[in-house]
């Protein structure tokens, strides 16, 4: 039987072919040809994907609108009040610290850093270098004063630990969580355990409490809030100690549960939360030491008690007469 010839296939029945291979695609897939973008950045606002050359000439002028137009289709709605303490720090506080910080002829104080070592013996090539002296890090240099790094408020970390999500259950997490989001405005993030300690009945990835970072508007309407409101109705609360700093310019200090119940937020409803738990609160600030910090905190009426704490780290006079020994001589 002779074989059958091979039959080229004709330019029609080619494109028809193709024709229906995409319409097959188009049938069964599971993707759609355009797709809307959606942006997930807090505020959550909607951005459309258009083309340019497709559009009519009445919409032009307003794709070509600024960001910060109300018209624009990039436009994010965000705060229009004004912050009083905000407003109170820019105009009173921040001149009057640059004038009580300002130093004449400030230096540059280094901070600790590692030592190298002396190569007094063969142990000593490829060794990591010591640690710095009198600490067990390194710090940074105290650089100088000028209007570019007056101390400020830049957050504020609020920590709240539930022991009964420990001993009873994980979902006595939750009303501590909803009571942190009513008095900061904030959704917090919960806490999970890190070990495993039989001990305290603790397993490793249990929730135990929540945490949440403040800032801007946000921020300063909390402070104002805790340093107008609930530390005046404290009866046992004389002011923050001295000793809270963290040698970086961060203050921290506590409130316990019965401190808790003064936020209008929980005293409006107290039968909403009928369990409080204490929160940790730390205020970060850009300032340089702690001295600095607590200057500029005590400015919108927060209290400090105690013994002024002071670290060691070296002054002016000092570090000229290092330099003098040196034959180093300034000439102010």
């Amino acid at each position: 039987m002779a074989a059958r010839p091979h039959l080229r296939p004709s330019a029609g029945s080619t494109y028809l072919h193709t024709l229906q291979h995409q319409r097959h695609q188009a049938l069964h897939t599971s993707t759609p040809l355009s797709k809307n973008s959606i942006s997930i950045v807090h505020p959550i606002h909607h951005r459309i994907r258009y083309k340019k050359n497709q559009l009519q000439p009445a919409y032009k002028d307003i794709l070509q609108t600024p960001k910060w137009d109300t018209q624009s289709h990039l436009f994010k709605p965000q705060y229009t009040q004004q912050s009083r303490l905000e407003e109170h720090y820019n105009t009173t506080i921040a001149p009057d610290l640059l004038l009580a910080n300002f130093v004449h002829n400030e230096r540059v104080i280094p901070g600790r850093k590692r030592q190298e070592w002396d190569g007094s013996s063969q142990y000593h090539i490829n060794r990591p270098r010591r640690a710095p002296a009198g600490s067990a890090v390194e710090t940074p240099d105290i650089k100088q004063r000028t209007f570019k790094n007056i101390p400020r408020l830049e957050a504020i970390w609020i920590h709240a630990f539930v022991r009964d999500a420990v001993r009873v259950n994980q979902e006595r997490a939750l009303p501590t969580m909803v009571m942190m989001q009513q008095i900061t405005g904030k959704k917090p993030r919960p806490v999970y355990s890190k070990a495993t300690v039989m001990t305290w009945r603790l397993r490793k990835n249990m929730m135990v409490g929540a945490k949440v970072k403040i800032q801007g508007p946000d921020m300063y309407q909390f402070f104002a809030t805790l340093v107008e409101v609930v530390l005046p109705r404290i009866k046992e609360f004389k002011g923050i100690e001295n000793t809270s700093g963290d040698m970086f310019g961060n203050i921290s200090f506590g409130l316990d549960p019965a401190d808790v119940k003064w936020f209008p937020e929980v005293e409006g409803n107290p039968e909403l939360w009928p369990n409080l738990a204490g929160l940790h609160i730390t205020l970060v600030t850009s300032a340089q030491t702690d001295p600095e910090a607590r200057t500029m905190l005590s400015a919108f009426g927060l209290p400090f008690v105690g013994k002024e704490r002071l670290h060691n780290v070296p002054s002016f006079e000092a570090l000229e007469a290092i330099d003098r020994k040196k034959g180093i001589v300034y000439n102010y």
